[in-house]
């Protein structure tokens, strides 16, 4: 029997643009990334995801200006294995060198 799909959404709070995010998508899956209206479906790998973005406030630390994006994803099939390494997969192509 397939595990049971949370039936709340994942929230998360990042520094992007949506523009930004959106490429991080592509990269991580290429071909995969739908987008009608407001949200971005995400279909691979045995699993799919909804997400939907909104802009926050812009965070000033000294000078710089850093975007916040909240990303509010929700699954919508796949095993919880199967979402765990959909949001690896995501996660990696989204990673930001720093030292």
């Amino acid at each position: 029997m397939p595990d049971k799909l949370p039936t709340s959404a994942l929230q998360r709070e990042i520094s992007a643009t949506p523009d930004e995010f959106r490429r991080g998508l592509l990269l991580a899956f290429p071909g995969k990334v739908k987008e009608p209206g407001n949200t971005l479906n995400i279909a691979a790998s045995n699993a799919a995801m909804e997400i939907s973005l909104t802009v926050g406030p812009a965070r000033t630390i000294a000078n710089l200006r850093l975007p916040t994006l909240f990303v509010s994803i929700r699954f919508t099939a796949g095993s919880t294995e199967a979402q765990q390494s959909m949001l690896a997969q995501m996660d990696r192509a989204m990673h930001r060198g720093g030292g």
